[in-house]
């Protein structure tokens, strides 16, 4: 796996160097400062190559392009609350539009996103980056790892995720469009200022305190971004060129994964065909 990595610019196999300390307090401060910490090129080129490959044949072979549509979700990704207002955000759905490679569809053994996402100092790197003692991968056995494919037209919902800390792998870019917008930190519970974006209001009021801003996702480019506390979105996507973004999961704790309700309402799988909760993962690393 290190082959595929841009480990002399990126030291994350040298744990405790001078030189990850470096990398970690800057990337630690761009967290801060902007919510999102990217990583451009951090997979090599030949790395990026057998990513577009591996994607483009299970595209194929599992039918994936537009296999979201005909659902709706609200950004919580939770159920309708009949006692909230009809405008609250939890009432305002969103139909899905775009396609997802899910971690049922991606090779066990054999796969280079998932190697990445095995890479063990690429979890020591994320813990250690997100300052918690350790991280375990996601039990879900549909959502641990999962690759978002948009073609013309299509784009993500406003949303926020449903850990803390999104971790992001660009594979392809499109021609343009894809963007992902997001206001920084604006706090599940903001409801009106939660409103305001939702609602695309020309004049927002209470969101113009939070920070906003887009940026395209590049293939090979590693992003971290505070999902969970900054609501957003992808753009429309445009031309004949697919977006591909992989989604790498990482729980502080080793029982998140999904109840069969939600996997059936986001991906559609029968509740009577879920597969259950992936393996444990154990990490063998201590905090710095």
């Amino acid at each position: 796996m290190s082959s595929l990595l841009n480990l002399s610019r990126y030291p994350i196999s040298r744990r405790g160097s001078e030189q990850y300390h470096q990398l970690l307090r800057k990337c630690r401060e761009s967290l801060r400062q902007h919510g999102c910490c990217r990583l451009p090129e951090f997979v090599l080129p030949a790395g990026v190559q057998e990513m577009q490959t591996e994607c483009h044949n299970l595209i194929n072979l599992h039918d994936v392009q537009g296999n979201q549509n005909g659902r709706s979700v609200n950004c919580y990704y939770t159920l309708q609350d009949q006692d909230k207002s009809s405008d609250h955000p939890q009432n305002k759905f969103f139909d899905r539009e775009f396609g997802v490679i899910r971690n049922d569809m991606i090779s066990q053994d054999a796969s280079t996103v998932r190697a990445i996402y095995n890479d063990p100092a690429l979890m020591a790197f994320a813990a250690d980056l997100l300052e918690v003692p350790r991280l375990f991968q996601s039990r879900d056995s549909y959502q641990a790892l999962t690759v978002n494919v948009m073609g013309e037209g299509e784009h993500l919902h406003w949303h926020f995720d449903c850990n803390s800390c999104a971790i992001t792998l660009g594979i392809q870019e499109p021609v343009s469009g894809g963007e992902l917008e997001f206001v920084c930190d604006i706090g599940r519970d903001n409801v009106e200022a939660i409103k305001e974006v939702i609602n695309d209001s020309a004049a927002p009021v209470h969101s113009a305190e939070f920070s906003r801003g887009q940026h395209a996702t590049h293939p090979g480019e590693l992003i971290f971004f505070r999902g969970g506390h900054s609501i957003h979105r992808v753009r429309q996507v445009h031309g004949d060129k697919l977006r591909i973004v992989a989604a790498l999961q990482f729980n502080e704790s080793d029982d998140a994964y999904d109840d069969p309700a939600m996997t059936e309402r986001i991906y559609g799988v029968p509740q009577s065909e879920h597969l259950g909760p992936r393996p444990s993962s154990s990490p063998q690393y201590a905090r710095l």
